[in-house]
């Protein structure tokens, strides 16, 4: 039984390697969609119904930057806290303050409760834009795991 298997992985092997020297170079389709947002008012709010920073500040996040009107969002959480401290720079000719509020609590099925506390001003540098005003959106990419390495070590076992 051994014997036949042995060059069946063989033909497997020899398969994955003629496909691999064909690599199709990555591009991030995202890239074209960076926009640049000038930023000048920041929102302070808490947010009520944060459970952990990475997950739920990055739907956060995700959520308010994909309405090309908001530059940057800081999240000040503290563990075990009620509410979460965030500031969200954003261009106020773009998106209003009630329309932030309500898209923040229209995220994962209402998970959050948005209390807006104040708005303050960004002064423009004299060229006309604000300091840290730019959106970088990124891509994620996902890579398939060493198939040839996973092979090999049966055909050496």
């Amino acid at each position: 039984m051994k014997f036949t298997a042995r060059p069946l992985v063989l033909v497997i092997v020899i398969t994955l390697f003629a496909c691999s020297s064909n690599e199709i170079p990555k591009t991030n389709p995202k890239a074209a969609n960076k926009v640049k947002v000038i930023s000048n008012q920041i929102l302070v709010a808490e947010v009520e119904g944060m459970v952990c920073k990475m997950g739920c500040g990055g739907a956060i996040r995700k959520e308010l930057v994909q309405t090309n009107a908001v530059s940057r969002v800081e999240i000040e959480y503290e563990e075990g806290a009620q509410k979460q401290t965030i500031k969200i720079h954003f261009d106020n000719k773009l998106i209003t303050k009630s329309q932030i509020v309500s898209k923040l609590e229209k995220i994962n099925n209402r998970q959050f409760k948005v209390y807006p506390i104040g708005i303050s001003e960004i002064e423009s540098s004299p060229s006309g834009s604000s300091a840290n005003s730019s959106v970088n959106m990124s891509a994620t990419s996902f890579e398939l795991p060493n198939l040839i390495g996973i092979l090999s070590s049966f055909i050496t076992e």
